[in-house]
């Protein structure tokens, strides 16, 4: 009994010390966000955002609506089927369309018989096996390296019409999924696949490569307002494959927590949407769902902000807007002087075309070079920048 308290003790201490509820500053809470594996398809990102809000103690928690929102998300991992058996592949890029054709075992550089509508089987090159770990990790100068022999070898069975390919593993690892190191741009789609499934595989077989959709939380939280005034502020929560994802993660995700928190009980005229972002690296995929959902309520934001790469203390608070625009809301107190910036790509896209007015906030000009790089780190943010970030975000919203 004695040992059980002890050890449910430590636990609580640890909940304690670690939810960002209790955290008592910016950096402890994006501390407490990178502690957890947030790829989207980990267990982990699931309990860190279903457990958003929620505090130790009726002080610590959010006293506002709170809504987990599911978007779905395909995964890496499609189903193969081969004579009515199913098996599990992995794909390096999420896998949207179903490939269905005979199979073919081929080697690498072979000359390329009639393979239109099949599905090519090939061994995972050395290349793209000693690559495995460092995958997809982008240089400093934006440049994704990858197995060019392969990916030249993949782009002649694409222009032959091949349907897709199949990667058996390594020799030195047979217990390992194959794996090809390829380039996104590449016009053919395919999966890895383990021992057992590749020993199954016979030339001439029927096979299908069909995709598994599965669903990723998100979390919105509702101030409501004294007006039939909105505004949305979103930040990136999840993470990716390499690195902290500090830069567009944990920065903007910790400044509108502790803004959520500041804002508690505070009466506004306009109704603030706190819309914490889930995905595979950008936020995509719940951004996308989100839109949706707000197309179906049928209202129109005052504005919808995303908390961009922040909390560096770079450079001043600038913000982008799409064709360097200036709003009415930018005119008032919390905005002016400020530099304004053109958007560029961004997960704002989609709402710009949907006619909703968009702006990004950041803080550094240069460190959207660093984003999946080691540089990457949750080191690049200042706990003084984001609080000053938080201090303006809530002036600004009770103006609102």
């Amino acid at each position: 009994m004695t040992i059980m308290y002890s050890l449910l003790s430590a636990l609580f201490t640890i909940f304690l010390y670690f939810n960002p509820a209790s955290a008592t500053s910016p950096y402890e809470t994006a501390e407490y966000f990178a502690s957890y594996d947030r790829v989207a398809e980990s267990h982990e990102n699931v309990e860190l955002f279903e457990s958003l809000g929620i505090g130790v103690s009726d002080e610590t928690s959010v006293d506002m609506k709170r809504e987990i929102h599911y978007a779905p998300l395909n995964t890496n991992w499609p189903t193969i089927t081969i004579d009515d058996e199913f098996y599990d592949g992995y794909a390096t890029i999420p896998f949207e369309e179903t490939i269905e054709g005979e199979l073919l075992h081929l080697e690498w550089d072979a000359p390329i018989p009639d393979v239109a509508g099949r599905v090519i089987v090939l061994p995972t090159t050395d290349v793209s096996y000693e690559a495995m770990e460092d995958a997809y990790e982008i240089d400093y100068y934006g440049e994704v390296l990858n197995d060019e022999a392969a990916n030249r070898y993949l782009t002649k069975l694409a222009e032959a019409n091949a349907a897709g390919y199949l990667i058996t593993p390594h020799p030195d690892a047979p217990e390992e999924y194959g794996f090809a190191y390829v380039s996104a741009a590449l016009r053919l789609n395919g999966a890895g696949v383990d021992r057992i499934t590749a020993e199954s595989f016979q030339d001439g077989q029927t096979v299908a490569i069909e995709p598994f959709t599965d669903e990723i939380p998100y979390v919105e939280f509702t101030q409501p307002g004294t007006t039939d005034k909105e505004v949305i502020v979103m930040a990136r929560l999840e993470g990716s494959w390499y690195g902290d994802h500090a830069l567009t993660g944990l920065g903007g995700a910790s400044v509108l927590y502790h803004t959520l928190q500041a804002m508690d009980d505070v009466e506004t005229d306009a109704t603030v949407r706190y819309v914490f972002l889930n995905g595979t690296g950008d936020g995509y995929e719940s951004s996308t769902h989100y839109l949706q959902m707000l197309q179906d309520r049928g209202t129109t934001p005052r504005v919808i902000m995303l908390l961009d790469i922040l909390g560096t203390g770079e450079t001043n608070r600038f913000f982008k807007t799409s064709g360097m625009t200036t709003y009415p809301f930018m005119e008032g107190i919390g905005f002016g002087p400020v530099e304004v910036k053109s958007l560029g790509v961004s997960i704002l896209d989609e709402y710009k075309q949907a006619g909703f007015p968009v702006i990004s906030v950041n803080d550094s000009v240069t460190a959207h070079n660093d984003v999946y790089t080691d540089k990457d780190t949750i080191s690049r943010l200042s706990d003084e920048a984001m609080r000053d970030h938080v201090k303006w975000l809530s002036e600004w919203l009770t103006l609102q």
